[in-house]
């Protein structure tokens, strides 16, 4: 039964990720791309395709049907088909990661953020097409998540809410696919090759389950992504490569700004590549391909002022007077402040506005994450090192790195940014893996690289990867079979009605035992809400109003 099982997964998964392919096969470009920069390609295309649709009909089971047949009749009628990079010599090591990549899936525990907005988000999706005033059921949808929309076509009826966790499964074993092809594949290792090396080790050790996911880690691997065109870029001279080397660092970037704001920092590197080469690069802006961008943003904007009444939120000069507007969620950046700064340590020593002032956060801050980012540093440093120690030593070193200074100065501007408005470490995750890569990077060009080396370390490392997993699959307490579960041990709810729509309020009162997990909406059905709220209807769109 196990066996027939993972079988069924695993068909399952190819078969969603060749019809994401499909959708990254619509993007031109003039370079070699292989079926994984397509899938990362896909999920861009598809988040645009959900917004776009969602402005004029609910994501129903119909719909997810006709987006996934229509990317496989894409990907089958293309002419030029990746079938060859399914099925070339490293095959057996792909289906070898795969099975070992499993546990991961199947030890998932359920976050708290799955069921305070992840989940209820999907549902509204499904329950109604695209909602004035999204943002007043609930404070965590006025930072809008373009990766949260493409749960909307992995929603399943019946309680099983597994494969909403699906695509971010998905992306990340297209990313540790990815990179472990362009390192065994390279004969020349440059600079973007060795950042591959330091991001997929420290992945294989830190990111060990899909709770760890969320909207962060796809919003993390497509700034990486950006990064490692920002090297290609860099080691390219053809002008034609590096235009879509631009194009994809373009991409990529905006994609993971509108996934998580907090990677902002990440368009710095085409500000720098425009400005530096805009004599070749000013007019590609205007290639066919770069609508996507441009579709993108503009849709992203619609939906962030019909959620919030603000096409940029929480910018006050976006913001429209319009009913669904909410003034009181623009104070709500200095609550996240606080919360990010771990004021909940010294709330009884300093007001909000003390603890801010002056920078008097920094050592409650630092006597909260220290131990935790000097964890994941040595997750990123040691691994790397001790890689290090196996190669043979070159007998020259021969490599300089021309953008320097400016990775540099980009690594200190980032840094800066997410220390003062943010400084949770998981924002800034492709920050230090740039920053450790950028330190490590000359004892690397004194090595002579060996693949063997690599694949041995990387055998360690997801059997690491699996074994924690598997002993998780073993602990049936610590792991939730189902959501319904959940919602029968910890939520109850009372409701409010009109004739536009419910209300239903978690009882906090009732679970207020449960403590944060009492307050959570999952399953609860649409809408979930803790705020009074007024509804109305007009020309089939609902309205809310706090």
């Amino acid at each position: 039964m196990f066996f027939l099982q993972t079988l069924i997964f695993f068909l399952s998964v190819v078969f969603i990720s060749i019809s994401i392919s499909g959708y990254g096969c619509l993007v031109k470009l003039d370079i070699k791309k292989n079926f994984f920069v397509n899938i990362f390609l896909g999920f861009i295309v598809i988040s645009f395709i959900i917004t776009f649709i969602h402005f004029f009909f609910r994501i129903n089971l119909l719909i997810s049907f006709l987006i996934f047949f229509t990317g496989i009749s894409i990907f089958l009628t293309k002419k030029k088909r990746d079938f060859y990079y399914l099925f070339d010599k490293k095959i057996i090591y792909y289906l070898i990661i795969f099975l070992l990549l499993i546990p991961i899936y199947l030890s998932q525990k359920y976050h708290e953020d799955f069921g305070y907005y992840h989940l209820p988000y999907a549902i509204g999706f499904i329950e109604e097409k695209i909602i004035f005033g999204f943002s007043n059921i609930n404070s965590a949808y006025v930072y809008n998540s373009l990766w949260l929309n493409i749960y909307s076509i992995f929603f399943v009826q019946d309680k099983n809410f597994d494969l909403l966790t699906l695509p971010s499964f998905i992306l990340y074993i297209s990313f540790l696919f990815f990179s472990f092809n362009k390192i065994t594949s390279t004969k020349n290792f440059t600079p973007s090759d060795y950042y591959l090396v330091v991001t997929i080790f420290y992945f294989l050790l830190k990111f060990t389950r899909i709770s760890e996911f969320g909207v962060d880690l796809p919003a993390i691997i497509f700034s990486i992504l950006a990064m490692y065109y920002f090297f290609k870029f860099s080691e390219t001279e053809p002008i034609e490569e590096r235009k879509n080397y631009f194009f994809l660092i373009i991409i990529f970037s905006i994609f993971s700004i509108l996934i998580k704001l907090s990677t902002a920092p990440i368009i710095l590197l085409s500000f720098y590549l425009f400005v530096k080469h805009f004599k070749y690069l000013k007019f590609s802006i205007f290639e066919l391909k770069y609508l996507l961008v441009y579709s993108l943003l503009i849709s992203f904007f619609i939906q962030q002022f019909i959620y919030t009444g603000c096409f940029l939120f929480p910018t006050n000069l976006t913001c429209l007077n319009v009913s669904w507007f909410n003034q009181d969620y623009l104070k709500l950046s200095q609550g996240l402040e606080l919360v990010n700064k771990s004021y909940n340590l010294a709330k009884d020593i300093f007001t909000p506005e003390e603890y801010i002032k002056n920078f008097n956060w920094i050592y409650f801050w630092i006597k909260r994450n220290f131990i935790e980012i000097s964890e994941h540093l040595l997750t990123i440093i040691l691994p790397s090192m001790l890689f290090l120690l196996f190669l043979k030593k070159k007998k020259e070193n021969i490599f300089t790195f021309k953008e320097n200074i400016f990775i540099y100065v980009f690594l200190f501007v980032g840094l800066i940014f997410w220390f003062y408005f943010s400084p949770v470490y998981r924002f800034a995750i492709y920050l230090f893996l740039t920053l450790i890569f950028m330190l490590l990077l000359n004892f690397f060009y004194r090595k002579e690289f060996s693949k063997k080396v690599f694949i041995i370390f990387f055998s360690i490392f997801i059997l690491f990867n699996f074994s924690k997993n598997i002993l998780r699959l073993d602990n049936k307490n610590d792991i939730y079979f189902g959501i319904q579960k959940i919602h029968n041990k910890y939520v109850k709810n009372i409701e409010y009605s009109n004739k536009y729509a419910s209300i239903f309020f978690p009882d906090n009162k009732n679970n207020s035992k449960n403590g944060w997990q009492g307050r959570l909406c999952w399953d609860i059905p649409f809408i979930c809400s803790y705020n009074n709220l007024n509804i109305y209807r007009k020309n089939d769109y609902l309205f809310l109003i706090k």
